[in-house]
């Protein structure tokens, strides 16, 4: 009890270490697969592997936090990460279902204003948070708009893929509302588990899987 009186980060702190890691064994694990692999395509999945276990290790060290409710800690910092590893994911997607470049485009910016508004909503702590939140909302929906939208798929698992990115990303709002950062109903403990298996899921599972059955 002292160790944690001592130390407010203790228990996220393990979690991030173990997702630093595991997010660092990814990105080894898809430059071998890439290494292997004849006129192999862009690794967009070794990028942000990258990206999330330098968040992490971030995250682990105790940086880029504020004072949430309750006197729980909101490490903002995983929202400037997402700008990178999200809208890498996004392009990499909308690329696949073969969207005209203006459309990646766009794909692109809206995801990064998702996660750039996501930043402003984590790092304010008064009421006005919820301005950002809903700001970040827009652009997710903006963004799912123009993925799932038109176009004939010409991967037979693009269907799969967009349901998939439709439900599993779209937890990351629920999770922002539930924790320190909204209204509180979970710890940050608690958060700090559900964004590690939603990062888990969304980008290295996902990842492993578009990189060895669909590019």
């Amino acid at each position: 009890m002292q160790i944690l009186e001592e130390n407010p980060l203790a228990g996220e702190e393990f979690i991030f270490y173990i997702g630093g890691a595991g997010f660092g064994i990814a990105t080894i694990l898809f430059g071998i697969i890439n290494a292997r692999r004849e006129n192999p395509p862009f690794n967009t999945e070794l990028f942000v592997s990258f990206i999330t276990a330098v968040s992490y290790i971030v995250m682990a060290l105790g940086y880029a936090t504020v004072v949430g409710l309750g006197g729980e800690l909101v490490y903002w910092s995983r929202w400037l990460f997402y700008i990178g590893s999200c809208t890498l994911l996004t392009t990499d997607i909308a690329h696949v279902k073969g969207l005209p470049k203006a459309k990646i485009l766009e794909v692109g910016i809206y995801t990064g204003l998702t996660m750039f508004a996501g930043f402003l909503a984590s790092i304010i702590t008064t009421v006005d948070r919820w301005w950002f939140f809903a700001l970040s909302s827009i652009a997710y929906l903006a963004m799912l708009y123009e993925l799932l939208r038109g176009q004939e798929e010409s991967n037979p698992e693009m269907p799969k893929i967009l349901a998939f990115v439709a439900i599993a990303w779209s937890l990351f709002p629920v999770v922002w509302v539930l924790a320190p950062t909204g209204l509180g109903v979970i710890n940050t403990f608690a958060e700090v588990i559900l964004y590690w298996i939603l990062d888990l899921t969304t980008k290295t599972a996902f990842g492993l899987y578009l990189y060895t059955r669909v590019k």
